[in-house]
């Protein structure tokens, strides 16, 4: 005993005692554990809010700029800058609400609930309710204070005409010449005289190289047209100051551009398509420019168009759906502004198009779905997500305030414990030593 300094080194010198005292460092053990749980609780909330914080000082922002888009001083362009902030404020809050962790658990990525241990014995915890905290949640995925421009549409033509001289139609370099100069068979064209000076052009058609040919008359009456760097001169005329006598705009041929559409989901492009010179028109008048679109009905779909050889291309994104399957989206014009480049999938929700380009929603996530419409009484809901926010905060705080309670109440019964079990287990030295000397 005095070597080792306990009372009871083995279950003969103590049976009961043994026995009782195993059980106190069984409940020390745990309680100690316990306490040391708790401390990780505390941590997990303090992480949490501090994300909290972070959302809610976003929010602040938002709501700033909210009420200074309320303004009617500002201009379109004004507005524009405001929502782009907004924005970007509201895909951190996305950010930080799906990449804050604690040791792996995202803590504000879903709805949880962690139980903490902080007793020895079974159903001794403390619950800490976690909340989905992002843009969605908030009711503010779709907020905007943009106004929507007017979209304006100005039907493309190319000048396939009737050219006449005294009523009568002019002749164009003969088949074989143009047949001799491309490379190819089966040639039609269409002369028309440009300028006083002789020069004209040559529209062929029925072949691969169809496309409008710049023509030369020279002083003798000779035809040399040039395409693709292929010249050819032909015996046909031309007689010198003839003038265009009248012109038929036609519209330019979208077909193919069509079918794009209708591959990529768009109902009712086929044969109700036409190319548009684009522009959009703010509150105050201002117009912009915009490119080219297609039109189907009262939508419009963004477009490349080359003027030189009339092609038009329908500008769509691929991305990969909720099943695996590789899609096409054709990409639009919309969002609250107007003007925005958005793509309706196959679930029937609309994104950016930039964010849905390349994008796969089986194993990449979901994305927030474009703004559509201007948001009516917005600082009303921006205040319901800080109270959203607030009410999270507060239960953190309060859990906080439990787990320093329990904290302070496991120390406070692990030292009794540890005191009742030293009565038990350890030598009283002084009785030992006097035992010793009297059996000397």
């Amino acid at each position: 005993r005095l070597s080792s300094g306990l009372r009871i080194n083995s279950a003969k010198d103590d049976a009961a005692g043994q026995a009782i005292a195993n059980r106190f460092t069984a409940n020390i053990k745990g309680l100690t554990q316990a306490s040391r749980n708790a401390n990780d609780g505390i941590s997990i909330a303090q992480t949490t809010e501090g994300a909290l914080n972070e959302i809610n000082n976003n929010l602040q922002r938002v709501r700033e700029l909210a009420v200074q888009s309320a303004n009617s001083t500002n201009s379109q362009s004004d507005l524009d800058s405001i929502q782009a902030e907004i924005t970007q404020r509201l895909n951190e809050i996305d950010r930080v609400s799906g990449q804050t962790q604690f040791n792996g658990v995202k803590v504000l990525a879903q709805d949880n609930t962690l139980t903490i241990q902080v007793g020895a014995n079974d159903g001794e915890t403390i619950d800490i309710d976690l909340k989905q905290i992002n843009s969605q949640t908030l009711g503010l995925d779709t907020l905007s204070v943009q106004d929507a421009y007017t979209p304006k549409g100005t039907a493309v033509t190319r000048d396939v005409t009737t050219y006449k001289n005294g009523g009568t139609t002019l002749t164009a370099p003969n088949a074989a010449a143009i047949d001799t100069a491309l490379g190819t068979t089966g040639a039609a064209g269409t002369a028309a005289v440009k300028f006083k000076d002789g020069n004209y052009f040559v529209e062929v058609t029925g072949t691969t190289k169809d496309g409008l040919y710049e023509a030369t008359v020279d002083a003798a009456g000779a035809v040399t047209m040039t395409a693709n760097k292929a010249t050819v001169t032909g015996a046909s005329t031309v007689t010198e100051n003839q003038i265009v006598d009248a012109v038929t705009p036609t519209p330019v041929d979208t077909v193919a551009a069509a079918t794009a559409l209708t591959n990529a989901g768009v109902t009712g492009a086929t044969g109700n398509t036409s190319l548009v010179k684009m522009s959009f028109e703010d509150k105050n008048g201002k117009v912009t420019d915009a490119g080219y679109a297609l039109k189907v009905g009262n939508d419009y779909y963004a477009a490349d168009y080359d003027e030189k050889t009339g092609e038009i291309k329908a500008k769509t994104v691929n991305y990969t759906d909720a099943t695996g399957a590789t899609k096409t989206g054709a990409v639009k014009f919309g969002g609250a502004n107007g003007k925005t480049e958005v793509v309706t999938t196959v679930d029937g929700n609309t994104y950016q198009a930039s964010d849905v380009k390349g994008h796969n929603f089986q194993s990449g996530g979901a994305l927030s779905e474009a703004v559509t419409t201007k948001t009516e009484n917005p600082l009303a809901k921006i205040d319901a997500a800080l109270a959203q926010v607030d009410a999270l905060r507060s239960d953190l705080g309060a859990v906080q305030n439990r787990f320093n309670s329990a904290i302070t109440n496991l120390g406070n019964t692990v030292n009794n414990l540890s005191e009742a079990r030293s009565r038990i287990e350890d030598s009283d030295y002084a009785t030992e030593v006097s035992n010793m000397s009297r059996a000397q």
